[in-house]
């Protein structure tokens, strides 16, 4: 089970733009620093895809832009975990690769729209948790992070 605040936050990433593995890896690690295995990013996206909250693709050769991957959750989780189409996946991925992989691309669902609907914005509720990095810091007038 996903962290409620976490599960906010991927939520909200989500919806501002698709997301690779590196935006997963990276909020869990801000978000929640004492869980952020690879194992756990990887069974939060897997969670999230269960959930009908995202859908997984990736960029075509053929075209040149996104496209859903119309294959199973099992079959998805193999690509993100060994990588597909010349692409490096988590697993014996260094931290160079982790960050620069596009293995993957995740879009919100309308099921994840709805559901940050639900819960609004994040950063009004928790605060912003990366204040104390000039350059991420979001803009606004938001409550203290509280770790």
């Amino acid at each position: 089970m996903i962290f409620s605040r976490l599960e906010h936050f991927l939520l909200y990433e989500l919806d501002d733009d698709w997301m690779p593995l590196s935006a997963f890896v990276g909020t869990v690690r801000q978000i929640t620093p004492e869980d952020c295995s690879i194992e756990r990013v990887a069974a939060i996206i897997e969670e999230f895809i269960r959930k009908q909250w995202m859908t997984s693709g990736g960029w075509s050769k053929d075209t040149g832009t996104w496209e859903p991957w119309c294959v199973t959750v099992e079959e998805t989780m193999a690509r993100i975990a060994g990588g597909y189409d010349g692409l490096a996946g988590y697993v014996g991925a260094n931290e160079e690769e982790l960050a620069t992989t596009e293995v993957f691309r995740d879009e919100i669902t309308e099921v994840g729209r709805r559901r940050l609907d639900e819960l609004g914005s994040p950063y009004e509720k928790y605060g912003d948790p990366w204040e104390s990095i000039c350059s991420h810091r979001a803009e606004g007038d938001f409550p203290p992070w509280i770790p």
